[in-house]
């Protein structure tokens, strides 16, 4: 539509002949055929126009910008290594950033997203920042911006953008996925699955916000598994813990009748049963994710385990005992 609209102001300009004219008209025709446009629905060919822009006055700023890009890049020597660098606004309306100032941000925009590619963080939010400048009411460039930071390791710069980004427009989705992958990186589990919670609530077939909500609901489980942990437990149990409140996994090798029962247990299939145990898979995939073992205070305040426990060394004890006879006469 673009096109059709430059071919229609050529015309109106006396850029060209009337036989050039006429040829045009032809070469509408078959854009609009080639590309099914129907020039005559004023609904389509408004939702397809570029105005108030048109195809000239974009082809112009594009080449302004990779002048200046260029420019850069010969200064720098690579370009990668210096984002474009004029981001001064060309008016300073009542009513807002210039039509031209938009298509100035949109192109460092692109720059941006360039760099992110390129894995050049720094440069996408130098970029992202020279399209703030100019045009600081687009929800879209501080969620670049925020994406940039955090994967730059800057989270609180990541969280303050998201969150300008959610001010200028509550219903930018992708401003909450910035906000939770900020919180995330700070360790900030519970603000990481609000902010996820609240994207799903406007996009809820958002596979990457869904992931990243499990991810954020994991580590605040386990968190919260660590500090029960931590918390102290009753006298009995911390008796039993001793003063680490963990594992001694020195004295438990060392005990002949826990090693014999372990024995046992991989004779008569006892281990199967155990790893089967849910509160022992739960330990287990505890384990797997924080790195820290069980706490004996919480394992002698479970009763199941506890039972268990107690069936184990009983049936250890008798299984122990059946290699040995009675040499003694009955009394």
């Amino acid at each position: 539509m673009a096109i059709i609209e430059y071919l229609d102001k050529a015309v109106a300009d006396s850029l060209i002949s009337t036989d050039g004219a006429e040829s045009l008209e032809i070469a509408k025709q078959c854009i609009s055929d080639a590309f099914e446009l129907d020039l005559e629905d004023d609904a389509e060919t408004k939702a397809l126009s570029l105005k108030p822009f048109s195809l000239d006055k974009v082809f112009d700023v594009y080449m302004a910008t990779q002048a200046k890009l260029e420019s850069s890049n010969n200064t720098a020597g690579s370009s990668t290594d210096k984002a474009p660098v004029d981001a001064t606004p060309t008016t300073n309306t009542a009513s807002g950033p210039s039509d031209e100032d938009r298509m100035r941000a949109d192109a460092f925009k692109a720059e941006g997203n360039s760099f992110v590619t390129q894995k050049n963080y720094k440069n996408a939010i130098d970029a992202y920042t020279r399209a703030i400048d100019l045009v600081s009411d687009t929800a879209v460039y501080y969620g670049n911006r925020a994406a940039a930071y955090s994967q730059n390791g800057e989270y609180e710069k990541a969280v303050a953008d998201a969150k300008q980004a959610l001010k200028i427009d509550p219903s930018y989705s992708k401003g909450y996925s910035r906000l939770g992958l900020a919180h995330y990186g700070l360790g900030q589990y519970k603000e990481a699955a609000d902010a996820y919670t609240d994207g799903l609530a406007l996009d809820p077939g958002n596979k990457g916000m869904l992931e990243s909500l499990e991810s954020a609901k994991s580590k605040l489980d386990a968190s919260s598994v660590s500090d029960r942990a931590a918390s102290p437990a009753s006298p009995a149990a911390q008796s039993a813990a001793g003063s680490g409140g963990g594992f001694d996994l020195a004295s438990l090798m060392s005990n002949p009748a826990l090693m014999n029962m372990a024995q046992s247990m991989m004779a008569n299939g006892g281990l199967e049963s155990l790893m089967s145990n849910p509160s022992v898979s739960r330990m287990a995939e505890n384990f797997r994710n924080t790195g820290q073992t069980p706490s004996m205070a919480d394992m002698m305040n479970n009763p199941e385990l506890m039972d268990m426990a107690r069936n184990m060394s009983g049936s250890a004890g008798s299984t122990g005992n059946a290699g040995a006879t009675d040499s003694g006469a009955n009394s």
